[in-house]
């Protein structure tokens, strides 16, 4: 197996989040990933807001950090942002990706306190360690899945707290064929 490196941007992240993601994903796969907190601004982030919406165009954002930020074939990019995202034709979206590049989380909505309910620190984790872990997995080349599983696709935040932080057995087949040690054995 090549060994992977991921590399986590964060923006407007607190980096003990950050450092809370980077074990938690270690524990479910096998690869190298450092923490990035200042590469990304949230000047360079807030050129893609759309003002009438107050939202981050997923799309275009995604588009311009590929072009600042390449990625070797067994690299990959996971930026997450303390913002709301969206992409045409959808009210928001929690994250995107790209196949052999990596993805974009946005956590306002993963936040309870968006709904309007008490701030909790571990909810709020797990939501964005699910969204991240989807994305790293159509970076791979996943599909959304049907099954109970992580690559479930989420039409609300409701949707993300039912799916596990884990891959079901058919992803986890694909992701051996295709990226073998990549996942982490226990």
């Amino acid at each position: 197996m090549d060994d992977y490196h991921v590399r986590i941007y964060g923006v407007n992240i607190e980096e003990e989040t950050l450092l809370w993601l980077k074990s938690r994903i270690e524990k479910v796969l096998n690869v190298t990933i450092t923490i990035n907190i200042k590469d990304i601004t949230p000047g360079f982030v807030l050129k893609f807001l759309d003002e009438e919406r107050d939202q981050i165009n997923a799309e275009l954002l995604i588009e311009a950090l590929m072009e600042k930020i390449g990625v070797a074939p067994t690299q990959r990019v996971l930026v997450i942002i303390a913002a709301d995202g969206y992409v045409e034709g959808l009210n928001f979206v929690f994250g995107v990706a790209k196949n052999e590049w990596g993805g974009i989380v946005f956590t306002e909505r993963l936040n309870p306190a968006f709904y309007g309910e008490v701030y909790l620190e571990e909810l709020y984790r797990m939501r964005i360690l699910k969204e991240v872990l989807h994305e790293f997995g159509h970076s791979l080349g996943l599909e959304h899945c049907r099954e109970h599983c992580v690559m479930r696709f989420s039409n609300s935040v409701y949707d993300v707290d039912a799916k596990p932080a884990f891959f079901c057995k058919k992803c986890l087949a694909k992701l051996n064929f295709s990226h073998p040690g990549i996942i982490r054995v226990i």
